[in-house]
């Protein structure tokens, strides 16, 4: 396993850079009538793989009543809907709606549109290679360092 060392200043760094496209999230989705919660929540529901809304509670240090009230606000707008998970009914899973789509998309295109000031010092290349890597980290199930 390769050891990595990485120090404050990395870390000051990344914490900058997604504190400042969470603001550019949360400030896209009030424009839609969203709160910072539900506009984050909507974005990290993937129409093909549904997620249990117990994936949100640990994705977001909260208890399961936080993430009820949070799927209840985008449920009353026809945003998503529970479901129950196919290999386990037990489970809810939230699934999201044609409404919840489109709004999806809405978000994604302004933040394309808006969002060249997170992007502006790398060239073509380097975002390409640094979406790659962002895919590949987000994947991963435990902390890779």
């Amino acid at each position: 396993m390769q050891e990595h060392r990485i120090n404050s200043a990395f870390y000051l760094s990344l914490l900058e850079f997604l504190m400042n496209a969470k603001q550019h999230l949360v400030a896209i989705g009030a424009e839609f009538g969203l709160t910072s919660i539900q506009a984050i929540t909507l974005m990290l529901i993937d129409e093909s793989c549904p997620r249990p809304m117990k994936n949100f509670c640990t994705l977001f240090h909260c208890d399961a009543s936080n993430i009820t009230g949070i799927v209840d606000g985008l449920e009353q707008r026809g945003l998503v809907s529970r479901q129950n998970d196919p290999q386990d009914r037990r489970i809810k899973v939230i699934h999201l709606e044609p409404a919840g789509k489109k709004l999806q998309q809405d978000i994604i295109e302004r933040l394309d549109q808006d969002s060249g000031f997170l992007f502006d010092p790398l060239n073509d290349a380097e975002a390409y290679q640094f979406v790659g890597i962002v895919h590949k980290l987000a994947a991963c199930k435990k902390p890779a360092l």
